[in-house]
């Protein structure tokens, strides 16, 4: 079993879900006692979140790589970045990290393939959805990619960092998502990507009613204890 990577608390909400459920999937299929082998690095994420807001993106991939760098010193095999927004800087990691990177975005790619979907909907943090690296990645499928309003995306954006990273999770907040993912279903989506790590945290399939919900920390994860089991 190979020694995981994981860059965290971005927010720490949703690396606490990351670390549960890789665990769980390397005990699903090692069995009896059996648990990941996993180095973190967890950030104070208030510096990261000043930093994208004064758009110094250059010093959050120097931060990025810096602890990448003693990750793998420490033993890590392969790295796992806990959130959406900070694969904007996932190229980079890698290549000068020099270690295997299992991105969110092709993980998830992988699962859209996987359910034939040709028509997406988006919704994560601001940078995440204004930046192209889900369109490009995507296309290489000829999967679109469709996004919401600039004023649900503007809502969805303040949700995520009034609330959900503060670990706060209202039921108005919810239904204001449904009701956007509702709109883009108008527009030709077949499912809808929860493309930031904290949004599954708020809406889970049950809210869908069958509706294609693509959990990207959940497929993340299971990339991950994939990846960590190759050799076995």
């Amino acid at each position: 079993m190979k020694t995981i990577g994981l860059l965290g608390g971005m927010s720490y909400e949703s690396t606490l879900e990351y670390y549960r459920l890789i665990n769980q999937g390397i005990k699903q299929r090692l069995g009896g006692s059996h648990s990941a082998k996993i180095l973190m690095y967890s950030f104070d994420y208030h510096e990261l979140e000043v930093l994208l807001e004064q758009n110094r993106f250059d010093d959050i991939a120097r931060l990025l790589i810096t602890q990448a760098q003693k990750l793998k010193d420490a033993g890590a095999e392969l790295l796992v970045i806990c959130a959406n927004t900070m694969h904007l800087f996932a190229d980079q990691i890698e290549l000068e990290c020099g270690l295997p990177l299992i991105h969110i975005v092709k993980s998830t790619l992988t699962e859209i393939n996987r359910l034939n979907l040709k028509k997406v909907a988006l919704l994560g943090t601001i940078y995440t959805m204004a930046s192209p690296m889900y369109p490009t990645i995507m296309k290489s499928s000829d999967v679109d990619v469709i996004l919401p309003t600039k004023r649900d995306m503007a809502m969805i954006h303040r949700t995520i960092y009034q609330e959900l990273i503060l670990g706060q999770f209202h039921e108005s907040s919810r239904n204001r998502f449904l009701l956007v993912i509702d709109q883009l279903k108008l527009q030709g989506a077949e499912g809808v990507v929860l493309g930031c790590t904290e949004i599954p945290l708020l809406i889970k399939e049950e809210h869908l009613l069958g509706f294609p919900l693509l959990n990207t920390m959940q497929i993340h994860a299971e990339a991950a204890v994939e990846a960590a089991l190759k050799s076995i």
